[in-house]
């Protein structure tokens, strides 16, 4: 009997050692994962700032040339790739402020496509630019190295969270 027991520990032991021989390269997998995440993040803040930047100089009171629909096509098509990045499939925990920038991609197609926006358009689209260049600002003082990133957009707990949430209510 006392040897079935020696038996079965063994038995458990070797269990235990390949499950953990299994789980670490995992855990290691999926940390990589994060961290090349975190890194398009990254990358996709300075771009959006940079949109974002040039959107906010844009007059969207004034009627379009042919060169401006280029221009704003090409500005339209660079926000919609660069906030495809940030909010990675959905998953991110900033949902409204994935709507909130859905809903800017929203005016400037009809702008760019030629139906003027609204004074209460363009309110809600300059406001919600304001916001977006504050919280990618935030997001390189708040967010201290590439992972981080990732917590910063999947993590209600990080700090982020409720400063996206600020930026959005607060007017500007």
């Amino acid at each position: 009997m006392v040897r079935l027991k020696h038996i079965v520990s063994v038995l458990v032991a070797i269990v235990l050692c390949g499950v953990i021989w299994l789980v670490h390269p995992a855990k290691e997998q999926v940390n990589q994962l994060e961290t090349q995440i975190g890194r398009q993040y990254y990358s996709a803040n300075f771009l959006l700032l940079d949109t974002v930047e040039e959107l906010l100089a844009w007059n969207f009171s004034q009627p379009l040339t042919d060169a401006d629909v280029d221009y704003l096509d090409k500005l339209s098509d660079d926000l919609l790739h660069t906030t495809d990045l940030i909010f990675f499939g959905g998953n991110v925990v900033h949902h409204e402020w994935r709507s909130r920038m859905l809903e800017v991609q929203e005016h400037l197609t009809k702008y760019v496509n030629g139906t003027s926006l609204t004074e209460i358009e363009v309110a809600d689209l300059m406001q919600t630019l304001k916001a977006t260049r504050f919280i990618t600002l935030d997001f390189q003082d708040y967010v201290e190295n590439i992972h981080d990133f990732y917590n910063a957009m999947h993590d209600e707990q990080h700090e982020m969270f409720e400063r996206v949430k600020e930026r959005l209510a607060t007017k500007y």
